[in-house]
């Protein structure tokens, strides 16, 4: 979860803590398996790898085997067999663990023994097959890895495969129209939970209005330079902009993870679209007054130390899924923040000095708040996926708070699309 992209910077760089859902039907895992995987038709089996038998075979039978590190091997290699073609993330993963347990074998024996020869055959084998496996697929099944962990109660990241690492590392190889192609899916799916009847409100009010500026994205991409985030294209015209998507897909949350940067990043586009905004994107109304400004700021750093302590002691979440929201609660209002960004961003030609000189009289003007006037629609937003993602209670405390937040953010978009003054009471937002 990232936001749009700046020269020299990254908006949103957030370590991303997984979360567990324990709760109802609707489990990342059972979405990403019904509504992700569905899609590819591309499946790969993998061939001429050696057995389990073969590798017994070639490794000198079955006699004082158990009294053998040879063992390890085995157990790898019959984890792999295991599983059915269609897991081609849990496929790769399995082969790498194949291919660790031949290499601490070799090393183990100091490289002879009798079985020394088979076991790195099968280690080249493991290697060779990973290969095979279908980029798409792996990354799809990859979020199913790390969504069934979470729906376990446990932390993805203490995984010693690194599922999450191996989807990053395998998104990186897809071709640019299929990245597009996949990333657009996801897109779609963001879209899809509209349709869940457990869906609150306001986050299916929010979810309308971030689909109705998906036009505008015209790329989505691997994060090129390595900065994921949304960018405005500069040689759109005016009256027809167009964004590029630097994706994150670092995924370490799972499906949540994907879905709510998409959120967080289709937040930038309609704000930018509702207030008349920079490229930088500032979630400020064109032509407000420094005093406003201050005003605004104020505003949104209470409603997010409000929902700090909302959040502290809150029994409902795990302490994977707390930091996670500390994480994106502090994000929201950094302090110098907007200031950064127009810095570099007239640096690399992207605004004039002018705009420059006007965003950093904002970013002072709010104080150290001065992130809310970048960030704290998108925070919000991301969170309401998170939240129904993990399906939170909806009368948690925090919950609660969060849903009036994001209703009053997008009471403020709407009434700034129509031309409106940001300062009117919020009325409750219509899909």
């Amino acid at each position: 979860m990232r936001t749009h992209e700046a020269a020299g910077q990254t908006h949103d760089t957030p370590h991303v803590t997984p979360a567990r859902s324990s709760r109802g039907p609707r489990t990342p895992g059972a979405f990403q398996g019904s509504a992700g995987n569905a899609v590819v038709t591309h499946m790969v089996t993998v061939s001429r790898m050696m057995n389990e038998d073969e590798f017994k075979q070639g490794t000198g039978g079955t006699a004082r085997r158990g009294r053998s590190e040879i063992t390890e091997v085995d157990r790898a290699l019959a984890a792999f067999y295991a599983l059915p073609d269609a897991r081609q993330g849990a496929r790769l993963l399995a082969l790498k663990d194949i291919v660790r347990a031949c290499g601490d074998y070799v090393a183990h024996k100091g490289g002879a023994g009798s079985r020394v020869g088979g076991t790195r055959r099968l280690g080249e084998q493991a290697q060779a097959a990973q290969g095979q496996l279908d980029a798409e697929v792996v990354f799809r099944d990859l979020l199913t890895v790390i969504d069934r962990t979470m729906e376990e109660g446990k932390h993805p990241g203490l995984d010693l495969r690194d599922p999450a690492g191996e989807a990053l590392k395998v998104s990186q190889s897809l071709p640019a129209g299929r990245f597009h192609a996949m990333m657009g899916d996801f897109v779609q799916k963001l879209g899809a939970l509209r349709e869940d009847e457990t869906l609150p409100e306001e986050t299916r009010s929010v979810i309308g209005e971030l689909m109705a500026v998906v036009p505008l994205v015209t790329v989505m991409q691997y994060p090129q330079g390595g900065r994921a985030g949304m960018k405005l294209d500069p040689a759109a015209p005016e009256d027809a902009p167009a964004f590029t998507f630097n994706v994150d897909t670092q995924v370490r949350g799972g499906t949540s993870f994907l879905l709510g940067h998409i959120a967080h990043e289709l937040t930038h586009v309609a704000a930018h679209q509702a207030f008349g905004s920079s490229p930088v994107m500032e979630l400020v109304r064109s032509g407000a007054t420094d005093q406003e400004v201050a005003a605004l700021a104020t505003e949104r750093q209470q409603t997010l130390a409000d929902l700090k302590a909302a959040l502290a002691g809150n029994g409902e979440f795990d302490d994977f899924q707390r930091d996670m929201l500390e994480e994106k609660l502090v994000y929201g209002a950094q302090p110098e923040k907007l200031e950064q960004y127009a810095s570099s961003f007239e640096k690399a030609r992207k605004i004039t000095a002018a705009q420059k000189e006007r965003l950093i009289g904002w970013g002072k003007a709010a104080g150290n708040a001065s992130g809310t006037l970048v960030e704290y629609d998108t925070v919000l937003n991301q969170m309401l996926i998170y939240l129904h993602m993990w399906q939170i209670s909806q009368d948690n405390p925090f919950y609660v708070r969060l849903r009036a937040a994001a209703q009053a953010a997008y009471a403020r978009r709407s009434r700034a699309r129509a031309g409106g003054s940001e300062d009117q009471p919020a009325q409750p937002p219509r899909d």
